[in-house]
């Protein structure tokens, strides 16, 4: 089970400091900001999104998946997936209508060993987090190679367990790695900007961040997957709140996954693994609706989701794309 693969191997590690870094990789004696302390309303406006449609299977074929770990839209609503188990990038429209693929295992420009995110900025160019060649390739949208950095290890620019990518309003890439415990954010060529820890607020010794996502304002969320709640930093890194708990209530969390989207009206969106469904919350925490988890068609095993344009939601569930929509 690949939750507890990452549990026993990121159990291993016991922190790090960040050498020679000219940016704040340490950890806080303190939070820097306090939580937000505003009650869950569960009468809250939200929209929740319900099923529209389903497409995929396993395979190695065209359009199969085979295990993905990622999806990512651009501008026109065409999707990509990161086929982990198949060492691929596939790019479908909207409809699910296969439309090509890049890549194949190895070391080399263009190719991936153990795919674990990807990312579109608004120029749609295409970007990967590969956790086992530790590093970030860019493409652009018909899957050309462009350019590709970071190493193993520790310190500016190096990765070890990098677990989601994503892209900030002035497109840069911010990476969250699991096992080193931090975030770090480059300009879209690479270049290292800054960087910081997700150790200390609740747990210091079992912070797991595993997704993370930007809102329009370049605010940074991570889901902590062994602390039930995802963490918001500004985006140079000062701490600003933590959004939910354990359980399964209204705004409560099981396990986290990686999913986590912000939308355009600054909803941000989590994926709830163990209780089957996505929550919805403001930017400040305040918890609005829950959807996926009722009806024939409802989540199960899922970890990855993205949102199109259109403002349709696509769900990575056990090898098919569930698509909801208003």
């Amino acid at each position: 089970m690949k939750r507890l693969w990452n549990y026993l191997s990121i159990s291993l590690v016991y922190g790090f400091l960040f050498m020679g870094c000219s940016k704040n990789f340490n950890v806080p004696a303190s939070p820097q900001a306090s939580i937000d302390q505003t009650p869950l309303s569960v009468s809250a406006p939200g929209n929740p999104l319900v099923y529209l449609t389903q497409w995929g299977s396993a395979g190695a074929q065209n359009g199969q998946l085979g295990g993905p770990y990622g999806i990512a839209s651009d501008s026109k609503g065409n999707l990509y997936v990161a086929d982990r188990g198949n060492c691929r990038v596939q790019k479908f429209d909207g409809a699910g209508n296969y439309i090509k693929q890049w890549g194949t295992y190895g070391p080399g420009s263009g190719n991936f060993v153990t795919l674990s995110g990807i990312c579109v900025d608004s120029t749609d160019h295409v970007y990967t987090v590969d956790e086992g060649l530790d590093n970030v390739q860019k493409f652009n949208s018909d899957g050309t190679f462009i350019t590709q950095w970071g190493t193993p290890g520790k310190g500016q620019g190096a990765f070890n367990g990098p677990r989601g990518i994503t892209a900030d309003p002035s497109d840069n890439i911010c990476v969250v790695d699991a096992v080193n415990q931090n975030i770090q954010k480059f300009t879209n060529n690479g270049t290292f900007l800054t960087g910081w820890s997700t150790k200390g607020y609740w747990d210091k010794s079992t912070s797991d961040p595993d997704g993370i996502a930007c809102d329009p304002s370049g605010n940074v969320y991570t889901p902590d997957f062994n602390n039930y709640c995802v963490y918001k930093y500004s985006g140079t890194g000062k701490y600003l709140l933590t959004i939910g708990k354990p359980g399964n209530g209204p705004g409560q969390f099981g396990t986290l996954s990686c999913g986590i989207c912000v939308d355009l009206n600054g909803i941000v969106y989590v994926a709830d693994y163990t209780n089957r469904r996505i929550e919805d919350f403001t930017v400040n925490g305040v918890y609005l609706c829950q959807w996926g988890n009722t009806g024939s068609k409802a989540l199960g095993p899922f970890d990855y989701f993205t949102l199109s344009p259109s403002g349709k939601a696509y769900v990575v569930d056990n090898n098919t794309i569930k698509v909801f929509g208003p």
